[in-house]
């Protein structure tokens, strides 16, 4: 005969439902501590960057020449109109290009692209390490990239100059360079050159081109919603893409929209509506 099995001790569901929230608290507190170290880091790089920041512009002095930005060639459509001067047809470049004067723009768009990629546009001078740090935090946290560091005046800098290369070198140059263009330009001349050449996907470069694209209408016409979705989009175009990620790109819209709200560029009311 075979001995009894003996009985497994039945545990409190008291005992349990302590055990459970101590775990869950030491696995918040694990957060927090990761998420205090990571901004104590950024900190540190941010004064450190400080730093390399001034040695760069001191460094490169006059060899931070603006005259050594060189535009990539973008093409843009050719139109052809009737004698009467009435549109007949459009002859498409290779790229997809219309560039447009700053009233050729919704207001919305420039206040939406402030608002996701360089919040602080105009208040920093070129480079913004308070914007770098944001970011980087809001990256951890979200666990992907949900905001860029680099400046307006970075990207038209990087899409301006000549070299590519991913060096120590040419980043301080980078620097150097948007902060001088920051003078020399100024804020509007920045930003309407920016949203006349950066890339919105499916072959359109620049705000009138995407405005065509995706939603068949000049740029001066775009609505908040129209133009915080066209904002969004410069981020990853290929991945936000509406032709093949729609729910993806309606997500990140509402990023944008969260943003415009976080900046107080749009009212509650106003972001509950779009």
């Amino acid at each position: 005969m075979s001995p009894a099995r003996r009985s497994r001790p039945q545990l409190d569901p008291e005992l349990l439902l302590a055990r459970h929230r101590r775990h869950r608290a030491i696995r918040r507190r694990r957060r927090k501590t990761a998420i205090v170290a990571t901004a104590l880091a950024l900190a540190a790089l941010g004064t450190a960057a400080a730093v390399a920041g001034g040695a760069a512009v001191f460094a490169y002095g006059s060899s931070c020449d603006l005259r050594s930005l060189r535009g990539a060639k973008i093409g843009e459509n050719s139109f052809v109109y009737a004698a009467n001067g009435t549109l007949l047809g459009v002859i498409p470049a290779e790229r997809n290009r219309q560039p447009v004067t700053a009233a050729g723009m919704s207001i919305w768009v420039r206040k939406a692209t402030i608002a996701v990629e360089d919040r602080r546009f105009f208040a920093h001078g070129g480079v913004d390490l308070e914007g770098i740090a944001r970011a980087a935090v809001a990256d951890v946290r979200a666990g992907r990239i949900v905001e860029g560091g680099s400046t307006i005046s970075q990207q038209l800098v990087r899409d301006l100059y000549i070299s590519r290369e991913r060096t120590v070198q040419r980043k301080l140059k980078e620097a150097c360079l948007a902060a001088k263009l920051d003078g020399a330009w100024g804020k509007q001349r920045i930003l309407t050159t920016y949203l006349n050449r950066v890339y919105y996907g499916n072959q359109a470069y620049g705000i009138e081109a995407a405005s065509r694209t995706y939603f068949s209408k000049p740029a001066t016409e775009l609505t908040l919603t129209e133009s915080a979705f066209l904002a969004g989009l410069t981020q990853a175009p290929s991945s936000y893409d509406p032709l093949i990620a729609p729910a993806r790109a309606l997500a990140r819209r509402n990023e944008v929209l969260a943003a415009m709200l976080d900046t107080r560029v749009i009212s509650p009311g106003r972001y509950k509506r779009a």
